[in-house]
């Protein structure tokens, strides 16, 4: 726009003079020349010359006399107007009086130069044509702004956007027919800003009235953009809505607030999908390029990049460790060079075949710099137009290679199912802040519900079953990736597996023979006993299944020493003391490929809907959890053997008496609780629930909120604090209990966690005098376990 504006500032001015007189037509002309703009100027005398040079066009001013042989002045101006309405026209006469001057300029004249006063042609020609000029913009201005609000209106309707605009002056929106059918408002439903925040799902509600507030309030235009989901008005469906605006000021205040709103369902419905399938893999290509930046200068191994034709270009400081030689005397050397003579045609056919495609790894002998022999493994990669190389001293593993392929693929093994392990924990938590809400809610219509509606008792029964399944599903889950709170305790083994038998030969049926082999003097252990026997029933459950036409049941203990045994037994287990617990069923047993991945969650070779897969994950979960081993024994066809090895505790350790007392009264003392969760739907719950049970409640969202409470609140009129284990704004719970008990120092506290982490539960332990009760929980269990601490009884349990 501004070179467009300069070419028109220096484009020559194009002037049509209409004058019969020669000496004054040569006066004008030369008047003009004296101007500061350039022109050309082209005189006409007569009505046909004129008519002629008009029908042309091309000129940017008329100048004309009023008196003329075969017409006047006021004739060619209404010429002129006919033809081009735009164009500037100026009389120059010598015989206009005040009266014609004016008439002239009602009749559309632009101006009038009297020829006595010819000195104020030129400014006057340019100010007609730059106000001309400036005229056509404006109108070409307009003429765009139309099309591009049309364009714009057009790309909206054809997107399927929503158009609104916010007054805050009214706390009203103007919104067009697809902003009502995102929204699912009625044509007759006034938009307002109450109506706006309604709709926003509840989740997302205060963050939006955030951001608006903000935007309105700040003092200057600016742009808003945001996610958020709508609860639809009328078919109460959750719909994802893109918003897009901008602010407009006056005054410092904002006047109008417009923008654009899209429905982004699918897109977000795809995006979730696509980061499900993603996370997994982004998480372990994370690792694994930082693993690798490490490796290079960690690792004992040889490595090095080399060009196409072998030569070394970097290597790693194993090189000097392994074999004396220092990058210096490397670079630029053939790798064959170092290689033992006999061993060096092996070398540079390996490095031909390598420049073309990744070849299998080879073996050949290294001389070192004082010139000893290693053995040493290479592998080699091609990418990017180099040779990748890691070479491993394998001098001494040359005898013991077959244990050295096993300890690999133990190691492989193992950070496998760890990896598993910390997603599989991570969704048990998300899991059972969900299934609390759901669990709490479905159970409090079961107590509500009337006797005579058998009908809505049978659905909310079969809903609370479906929870519990969920819930126990989260528990192997958790299990499984080591990270449910365990309270262990000495336990005798066989008084479990003794008082077990029973219900296990109960739960296998008639073809099934439970048979036990109980060790004398069997060592105790510590360990979590509930956990225990759940364990065993799972292995027993297992084995029922691969006896489909019956079978035997062997469960056996034994202490097993390995103080003094090598460091690498037959079941590479660490040195120690065990209990030894082992489980053998006579059933189908396991192929090769399948105890591979029998302790991964969710792999089961069962029919569908015959198992979860999680039953051999827990197992393994638990007991590595409690510092044990898990090992399996099978062959197909021939039975299966799965042992668990489980630290023997110290020989002075007592195993407790069975608790006989009786149970407390569940009714509240008019007892004050203050609630600390994050989550509102559970927050909301579970401060329902206490008020259920009778008890004065608090609430806070987090453990500033908690504290600020607990200080205007006076000493000893809170009995308890029940807070989540896990808390935003930098204060978990167990923090927020040590700050609370130097406030309130008679306050009893009570934990909630769905998934612990590392805040009250160390080593698979909870920390000594923590109370804790895992989500979801239930009405009753809530009620005893509350009851329970505050009447002191869990603290006096924990103390045995």
């Amino acid at each position: 726009m501004v070179a467009e504006l300069a070419s028109r500032t220096n484009a020559q001015t194009r002037i049509l003079l209409l004058e019969d007189s020669e000496i004054d037509a040569e006066l004008a002309i030369t008047h003009l020349a004296k101007a500061d703009s350039a022109n050309t100027v082209q005189r006409v005398a007569t009505r046909d010359d004129f008519m002629r040079e008009i029908g042309n066009g091309g000129y940017d001013v008329v100048l004309a006399d009023y008196s003329l042989p075969d017409f006047d002045g006021l004739t060619a101006l209404d010429i002129v107007r006919e033809h081009h309405p735009d164009m500037p026209f100026i009389f120059v006469s010598g015989v206009v009086g005040e009266e014609f001057a004016i008439n002239a300029l009602r009749r559309g004249a632009t101006d009038y130069v009297m020829k006595r006063g010819l000195s104020r042609l030129p400014a006057a020609v340019d100010r007609a044509v730059a106000e001309a000029r400036e005229r056509q913009d404006r109108v070409r201005a307009e003429q765009a702004l139309r099309i591009s609000e049309t364009s714009a209106q057009l790309a909206i309707e054809t997107a399927g956007l929503g158009r609104w605009e916010f007054d805050p002056a009214t706390g009203t929106f103007d919104v067009d027919a697809r902003c009502r059918e995102l929204f699912g408002l009625a044509p007759d439903t006034v938009a307002s800003h109450e109506t706006f925040l309604k709709s926003c799902h509840s989740g997302d509600r205060l963050r939006i009235e955030t951001i608006l507030n903000e935007t309105l309030q700040a003092g200057s235009a600016s742009n808003v953009a945001t996610e958020f989901r709508i609860i639809r008005a009328g078919d109460a469906q959750e719909r994802w809505i893109s918003l897009s605006g901008r602010s407009f000021q006056d005054g410092g205040a904002c006047t109008r607030l417009i923008g654009i709103v899209n429905d982004i369902t699918e897109r977000k419905q795809a995006e979730a999908a696509l980061q499900d399938l993603n996370q997994t893999l982004t998480l372990r290509v994370a690792h694994k390029t930082a693993e690798r930046d490490h490796l290079w200068q960690l690792s004992k191994d040889l490595m090095a990049v080399m060009t196409p034709v072998g030569a070394l270009i970097e290597v790693n400081p194993a090189w000097q460790a392994s074999l004396g030689h220092g990058t210096s005397e490397v670079v630029g050397e053939h790798l064959a060079k170092f290689a033992h003579p006999d061993d060096a045609s092996v070398v540079q056919q390996a490095m031909a075949q390598a420049a073309h495609e990744n070849q299998r790894p080879f073996e050949c002998r290294f001389v070192c710099r004082g010139g000893e022999t290693r053995w040493i493994s290479w592998s080699t990669a091609l990418g990017h137009g180099y040779i990748y190389a890691v070479g491993r001293d394998i001098t001494e593993d040359k005898v013991a290679q077959s244990q050295l392929e096993h300890a690999q693929e133990a190691l492989r093994q193992a950070q496998k199912m760890e990896a598993v392990g910390q997603l599989t924990g991570g969704m048990a938590h998300d899991f059972n802040n969900l299934l609390q809400v759901v669990v709490g809610n479905i159970e409090t219509l079961q107590r509500k519900l009337p006797p005579n509606q058998e009908r809505l008792r049978r659905a909310a029964d079969h809903a609370m079953a479906g929870a519990q399944r969920a819930a126990n599903l989260t528990q192997h889950l958790l299990a499984f990736s080591r990270k449910q709170p365990l309270n262990p305790r000495p336990v005798a083994v066989n008084r479990l597996v003794a008082g077990m038998s029973e219900m296990i030969q109960r739960t296998l049926g008639e073809l099934v023979v439970v048979e036990t082999a109980l060790s004398p003097n069997l060592r105790h252990v510590e360990i979590d006993g509930n956990q225990l026997e759940i364990a065993l029933l799972n292995l027993a459950v297992n084995a029922r299944d691969a006896m489909p036409h019956g079978g035997t049941l062997s469960i056996e203990t034994f202490n097993l020493d390995l103080r003094n045994a090598p460091h690498c037994t037959a079941e590479n287990l660490p040195r120690g003391e065990y209990v030894v617990i082992n489980v053998r069923d006579t059933g189908t047993g396991m192929p090769p490929e399948v105890q591979a991945r029998a302790f991964e969650p969710f792999f089961t070779t069962k029919s569908v809907g015959q198992g979860t897969g999680l039953g051999l994950s827990q197992v393994y979960g638990f007991v590595r959890q409690s510092g044990g081993q898990v090992r399996i024994t099978s062959a197909d066809g021939a039975g299966t053997s799965i042992r668990i090895h489980l630290p023997a505790a110290r020989p002075d350790a007592q195993v407790p008496e069975d608790d006989n007392q009786c149970e407390a009264s569940l009714a509240a003392k008019r007892e004050t609780i203050l609630v600390v969760e994050d989550d509102p739907d559970v927050r909301a719950f579970t401060v329902e629930t206490v008020r259920e049970l009778g008890y004065d409640v608090l609430e806070a969202r987090d453990g500033v909120n908690a504290l600020n409470l607990l200080r205007q609140t006076p000493a000893g009129d809170i009995d308890l604090l029940f807070s989540d284990v896990v808390l935003p704004g930098g204060m978990n719970g167990q923090q927020l209990a040590q700050q609370a008990v130097v406030l309130h120092p008679r306050l009893k506290v009570l934990f909630a966690t769905g998934y612990a982490r590392d805040v009250i539960v160390h080593h698979g332990r909870l920390d000594p005098g923590v109370q804790l009760i895992t989500k979801p929980f239930a009405f009753d269990d809530l009620a005893a376990r509350i009851r329970s601490v505050l009447d002191g009884q869990d603290s006096a349990r924990h103390a045995n």
